[in-house]
């Protein structure tokens, strides 16, 4: 039987990030990805230009048919765009999908400073889905949001995953990408299901403007997790990969570098 994810997030049409990025992510961990799109975006690689959510009871029914047909390993949501639409998956979740992993990458602003999610819909996103996540991937500025805390070295990353995990998720990545350390790598921090600290480095690679990293990341994540891996093993290879896509990444358009997945 194949490992299968669901994944429930926005589409990219430049390919770089959202539902695009993911499944390539799924299909280079050799991984089978379905995917219910809960927004439409009209982007290139140089920005967002609109943004435009799925009718709720077409994503439900998405959601829903999906559950209802496909054994699922692991889901992974990514962008949602506002707080109906993250009650409409909640919902569908709850009543399906209580058995399942959930990977949620909470995006709330793109690599070019557009924000992809409401700001009122924040505490939806702690009540609804947050407390149903087996982990939580908040880049820095996503976790100085849900942690309400300036987060400036690993110490700061520690503290904000102990408050983040209080919301009522499993287990907290944050990742540090968009901190500069001084000695020159990126230092992610995994606050696991026990308890436990790991920190996961890599060298910088000092290309900036990337496009993807979160979602590519927490897709990854979620295929490690959809093959039993342990979290900090699953955390580990999901870094790993990442950071060879960025090694390779690739200039496509006018705007951000995106990752190559193969």
């Amino acid at each position: 039987m194949v490992n299968a994810i669901l994944i429930i997030a926005g589409s990219d049409p430049s390919g770089g990030a959202g539902i695009q990025a993911d499944l390539k992510t799924a299909t280079a961990h050799k991984i089978y990805a379905s995917a219910a799109i809960a927004c439409l975006t009209a982007q290139s690689t140089k920005k967002v230009f609109a943004i435009h959510n799925s009718p709720l009871d077409f994503l439900h029914l998405q959601i829903e048919l999906l559950l209802d047909d496909i054994k699922f390993d692991a889901i992974k949501i990514g962008m949602l765009g506002d707080a109906q639409i993250i009650d409409c998956v909640a919902d569908i979740l709850e009543k399906k999908a209580k058995k399942i992993p959930l990977i949620l990458d909470p995006v709330m602003v793109a690599t070019s400073g557009d924000f992809l999610l409401k700001k009122n819909a924040v505490e939806t996103l702690k009540s609804r889905l947050i407390k149903s996540a087996k982990i939580i991937t908040p880049n820095i500025d996503e976790a100085k949001i849900l942690a309400e805390m300036e987060i400036h070295d690993v110490a700061d990353m520690k503290s904000a995953a102990l408050q983040i995990k209080a919301l009522g998720c499993e287990a907290v990545l944050i990742k540090g990408g968009h901190l500069n350390f001084s000695d020159g790598k990126i230092h992610s921090i995994l606050l696991d299901e026990k308890d436990k600290f790991h920190l996961i480095s890599n060298k910088k690679i000092g290309k900036k403007n990337l496009h993807g990293t979160g979602c590519t990341l927490a897709s990854a994540l979620a295929c490690n997790i959809a093959k039993k891996m342990p979290l900090p093993q699953a955390a580990k290879k999901a870094n790993s990969y990442v950071h060879r896509c960025i090694m390779k990444s690739l200039k496509v358009g006018k705007g951000s570098l995106v990752l190559q997945h193969f």
